[in-house]
């Protein structure tokens, strides 16, 4: 394998989508589980890979015609569908023989799910509104796969925890990146949710009042149900100051989204760092409850490893360009 198409397989899984990755730790944390951590782990990094080379695999003749990811592996050419289909295989292979030999039926239920969801929001996402929906529902199956690894249970705290991913799908797929392409999608005639609301683009991109509220109350029902789980795992000073800096700041950065709605390269980076707070706030709540039952060390780890991954990714691999 040649030196330009190894670099397409890395760009093929996005080293830096980390959060679904991390949402079966969360999940089995979150439920009391603390070990067989790190095959959780590869768990969540091959089964995300397989959601993104399926997406691209799926969204082929799209990309082709867009002006922002023409130059993608499968788009250009780099690596052929059969490599892709080979690839995905290899990609969901793994996750399910790991499931099956260490961790729960219930686990292996909703791996399973998982990989529907996330096949039905590739396959029909560039062809109906709301597919985000599904994309948030395979975050959580992902995120119970590992509530479940070792139980056949759930705390309270893990099953509030689990709705979260979907929220964070919704805004992040539904909102800030519908709205990062929605010049070339309402071209070409694709029916994303900013669509159906009655975006438009002419000279400038028009959107609907009710479009910025449905954004903002996908977020604030995130926040409320974040605020009721963060009870629920008995803070202490750590936990809640994370939470309340991290919420401010969300709230901060869905304003610059929107402000910059015209200027695609400001607005990716604010729906960036949209997306990291986001994933902070999540592991936040759990920060003293981990600390408390674990060590301090893994709270610090699950809060600061995944932007400082996300930030090298794009450094090392993608040359500090924003993500598209």
């Amino acid at each position: 394998m040649n030196r330009e198409k190894l670099k397409g397989y890395i760009q093929l899984i996005r080293p830096y989508g980390i959060f679904i990755a991390m949402m079966p730790i969360i999940g089995a944390i979150s439920n009391g589980i603390f070990s067989n951590l790190f095959l959780l782990l590869l768990v969540g990094i091959f089964a995300n890979s397989f959601g993104f080379v399926q997406n691209d695999y799926f969204d082929i003749e799209i990309d082709k015609k867009s002006g922002y990811v023409s130059k993608r592996p499968l788009a250009s050419g780099l690596i052929s569908k059969k490599e892709a289909l080979i690839f995905m295989f290899f990609l969901s292979f793994i996750p399910f023989v790991i499931v099956g030999i260490f961790f729960t039926y219930y686990s292996i239920i909703f791996l399973v799910l998982f990989f529907i969801f996330y096949t039905i929001y590739n396959k029909f996402s560039k062809k109906f509104a709301w597919m985000e929906y599904f994309l948030g529902l395979a975050g959580t199956m992902i995120f119970l796969c590992g509530a479940f690894s070792q139980k056949e249970s759930i705390s309270l705290l893990s099953l509030l925890l689990s709705i979260l991913p979907t929220l964070k799908y919704v805004f992040n797929v539904g909102i800030s990146a519908n709205l990062k392409d929605i010049k070339y999608d309402l071209l070409q005639g694709v029916k994303t949710t900013p669509a159906i609301f009655g975006a438009k683009v002419n000279k400038f991109i028009y959107l609907p009042k009710s479009f910025v509220f449905y954004a903002y109350a996908i977020k604030i029902i995130f926040i409320i149900i974040a605020g009721i789980a963060l009870f629920y795992a008995e803070p202490t000073f750590i936990s809640i100051s994370l939470f309340v800096v991290t919420t401010l700041v969300l709230i901060y950065t869905i304003n610059k989204i929107f402000e910059n709605i015209e200027k695609r390269k400001e607005m990716l980076f604010y729906a960036e760092i949209h997306e990291i707070l986001t994933y902070i706030l999540i592991a936040s709540i759990i920060y003293d409850y981990v600390a408390k039952n674990y060590n301090a060390f893994l709270s610090f780890a699950l809060v600061i490893i995944p932007p400082l991954w996300i930030l090298f990714c794009l450094w090392i691999f993608f040359g500090g360009k924003p993500l598209e």
